[in-house]
């Protein structure tokens, strides 16, 4: 997914936070998709951010992760520690949005594997 189709997603948010949306390829089930995001919903402090939620293909060949708090940065470093764990997302995509005044001003995207 590009950025360009990231900013036409509908966040359903009027007062827009700073994103970090995973994006994975093929996993194994919503198993494991439930597990890591009850890690998410437990281990993210309130003042950090909030973990919204997934999105995956019918045929469980990828999809996405979407969890928003004040400062993308700060956030993915909450979550990082987890997401490692899962070697579904061994060659995951990380895009970091950064916003001011509900728009978008920045974004970082690499591979999860640069920061192992």
């Amino acid at each position: 997914m590009t950025f360009e189709e990231l900013e036409k997603l509908d966040f359903n948010n009027n007062d827009r936070k700073d994103a970090v949306i995973i994006c994975f390829g093929k996993f194994n089930g919503l198993d494991e998709i439930h597990r890591l995001e009850s890690d998410l919903y437990e281990n993210i402090p309130e003042n950090i951010g909030k973990h919204d939620g997934h999105e995956v293909n019918m045929d469980d060949t990828d999809g996405r992760f979407f969890t928003y708090g004040n400062n993308a940065e700060e956030l993915f470093n909450v979550m990082k520690p987890l997401l490692i764990r899962y070697k579904f997302l061994n060659d995951a995509h990380v895009y970091l949005e950064f916003t001011k005044n509900n728009k978008i001003i920045s974004e970082i995207d690499f591979n999860i594997n640069e920061c192992k």
